[in-house]
């Protein structure tokens, strides 16, 4: 899932100002423009996690549109925990190829000729 962030931390900052300003009911549904920034297999995921990484069998989602999905996921805050997740995910795993080739530059044998020391000079 490669997406602009920005757009979808807009949204969510918008979703959490709702929210601390009391003006969202739990229930409120999830805006459906927010399909356009995840796939089918980031919604099943989201739902697997919301019932603790298992699908529940009342479920068939091979019949189910994406904006079921949406309904079935049923408050924005399991979208904001799953793409939190992912981009805490990123983060840990540009951080560790960042140190590693810092770390492999670092162990390169140098380049540079040894400068001579004058010994034997007279």
């Amino acid at each position: 899932m490669e997406i602009n962030k920005k757009p979808l931390m807009k949204h969510f900052s918008a979703v959490l100002r709702k929210r601390a300003l009391s003006t969202v009911e739990l229930n409120e549904p999830i805006n459906p423009q927010i399909l356009k920034f995840f796939t089918r297999k980031d919604l099943i995921q989201i739902i697997a996690d919301k019932h603790d990484g298992t699908i529940p069998k009342e479920y068939n989602l091979v019949e189910l549109e994406n904006k079921e999905l949406l309904t079935i996921i049923g408050d924005d805050m399991y979208i904001i925990s799953y793409i939190t997740k992912k981009w805490c995910e990123e983060t840990r795993m540009k951080k560790a190829l960042l140190k590693s080739v810092a770390q492999s530059t670092s162990q390169k044998p140098s380049d540079k000729k040894p400068l001579p020391t004058g010994k034997g000079k007279k």
